[in-house]
């Protein structure tokens, strides 16, 4: 018998009459697509995004078969401004993480994320805490506090512009530009402060656009279109 997996749905959809397709998240086995047969007839119901499970998954191809889901946890009833970061959250991964890989210490970044969310914690410091990290674990992490220009620390009282490929360089102030002071507070990792938040939600921006391409966010657009609701 498989061991049962630490894990949380990212994505799901009806399959054929009974099954679901399943993007699954979990701290041991990382990323996979899978196929529940007969989820949709669990009759705990079928666990919702957002919820802690348990669950066993077996085979070696590019579509696991899933079964023995249990829920290890509520499922958190994320509205707003809130749900639209969970699912923000969901699509970075399932775009940008490498399939089978195990990533333990980002699958717990990420249920820690959540699980403030669901406290009703302000979004924007928990998003960009969360971006740091996985950039960090898909190896293009961000060095806030080394001018790659200069080699050598940034200083509070000067300005950096941010480029992509290679980091930090000392510029003059300009729009655009990124006080010192900002980004020694992003390299201590306080993503509180509003102009820290601010910055960093530009930074984290053009360093995940280079990993994305040019094929757009389907949780960002459906967030403009509720504000536009509104």
């Amino acid at each position: 018998m498989a061991a049962l997996l630490h894990a949380y749905f990212l994505h799901t959809r009806a399959y054929r009459e009974t099954s679901l397709l399943l993007e699954v998240f979990s701290a041991e086995a990382g990323r996979f697509s899978g196929s529940w047969r007969g989820g949709r007839r669990n009759k705990a119901g079928v666990p919702q995004l957002f919820q802690a499970l348990l669950l066993e998954a077996t085979g070696a191809g590019e579509l696991k078969g899933v079964q023995r889901v249990e829920a290890a946890g509520p499922a958190l009833m994320l509205a707003g401004t809130s749900l639209f970061s969970g699912f923000y959250l969901n699509e970075l991964l399932i775009r940008l993480l490498p399939r089978d890989e195990p990533q333990h210490e980002l699958f717990v970044a990420y249920a820690d994320t959540l699980g403030r969310l669901g406290e009703g914690g302000p979004p924007e410091p928990l998003l960009r805490a969360f971006e740091a990290r996985l950039l960090e674990t898909l190896g293009y992490g961000l060095d806030y506090g080394h001018d790659s220009d200069r080699g050598e620390d940034v200083s509070p009282g000067s300005h950096y512009a941010f480029y992509p490929d290679r980091g930090f360089a000392r510029t003059i102030a300009v729009a655009g530009s990124y006080p010192g002071a900002v980004l020694l507070a992003l390299a201590a990792g306080d993503f509180t402060d509003a102009g820290a938040a601010a910055a960093a939600k530009r930074i984290h921006r053009l360093a995940l656009a280079r990993l994305l391409g040019s094929k757009p966010l389907k949780s960002r657009e459906l967030f403009l279109a509720a504000q536009d609701l509104k």
